[in-house]
């Protein structure tokens, strides 16, 4: 069995701010701080999102802060892991609905779709070695108690996945397809027959369940896995207390996984985690238990098939 590839989600999504843990990364310095001990701890890839410094909200303006991450993260005793810049995370909110939650936004929801496409091209030109690349459109995860918010959908139309797919591959970034729903899987196939998608690919199932997104259950990883081809590399992340459930079924499959605040803010039952590093290094230690090796970054290099630098 390959050795085990762990990816670090360390900044958090758009949910996942200051207000719920005190602890987020959410200035460089703090991003950089959290990349390096998660790195020293086993991680060899670190996913990041835009953050707002002060709040730990979504950055309005992401691709301002990414550059600095890259450059960085590159400049520390991290030099070496494998970055991966979401392509997901901190689109706008409907104004009411801001305005309801409290979040400033530079732009309105017109005005971010008219530039996205844009921003994406731009994005793949950091220097990461990766990205995510969403694999289709899906209801809202979760409401938070907020009506407004079972309006939203998150939109990936084909079109879009083909085209920030061109991007990637001009820049010579590797996709990582998030996989929300099992019929994502089918559009990953037939993506790959066009030509659009080059194998072999690297899929993150994730099990996140909610209104939308795939139930966190054996089942549903057994499934996923028994219809992807066997050159194809997964990974498989899962909120809160199953996010360790989920990894020791990975590790037992021959998967990868991902931990980190981004999934998950407690260490425990009731304990926050202080830092990323406590996850990943609790994912290392169920690792070594099962006899599963964890893999530097450039071993992780070779089984996703990137070229480093």
């Amino acid at each position: 069995m390959e050795k085990l590839i762990i990816t670090a989600a360390l900044t958090g999504g758009d949910f996942v701010s200051k207000m719920l843990t005190p602890y987020v990364p959410s200035t460089v310095d703090e991003i950089v701080e959290e990349v390096v001990k998660c790195y020293k701890a086993g991680a060899s890839i670190v996913h990041l999102h835009a953050k707002e410094p002060k709040t730990g909200l979504p950055h309005p303006d992401p691709n301002s802060v990414f550059p600095e991450y890259v450059k960085r993260i590159r400049e520390s005793e991290a030099s070496d892991i494998i970055i991966n810049i979401t392509t997901g995370g901190g689109r706008p909110l409907p104004k009411e609905l801001a305005e309801a939650m409290g979040i400033e936004q530079k732009y309105t929801v017109e005005e971010y779709e008219k530039l996205l496409d844009q921003w994406m091209e731009e994005r793949m030109k950091f220097g990461q070695e990766m990205s995510s690349l969403n694999m289709g459109s899906i209801n809202i995860w979760e409401d938070l108690g907020i009506p407004l918010l079972r309006n939203q959908i998150f939109a990936n139309p084909v079109s879009r996945i083909e085209l920030w797919a061109k991007f990637m591959y001009e820049n010579n970034v590797k996709p990582e397809l998030e996989i929300y729903d099992t019929g994502m899987i089918n559009t990953a196939k037939s993506l790959v027959r066009e030509g659009k998608l080059k194998e072999p690919l690297h899929i993150q199932f994730v099990l996140f369940g909610g209104l939308s997104c795939m139930s966190p259950t054996p089942e549903t990883l057994l499934y996923c896995v028994h219809n992807i081809p066997d050159n194809w590399t997964w990974s498989v992340c899962a909120p809160g207390k199953y996010e360790m459930q989920m990894a020791a079924m990975a590790i037992i499959m021959g998967g990868h996984v991902r931990v980190g605040m981004e999934d998950n803010i407690y260490l425990e039952k009731g304990v926050l985690a202080k830092s990323n590093a406590e996850l990943v290094e609790k994912v290392v230690r169920i690792a070594k238990e099962l006899g599963r090796e964890i893999a530097t970054p450039d071993e992780a290099r070779e089984i996703l098939g990137l070229k480093k630098g």
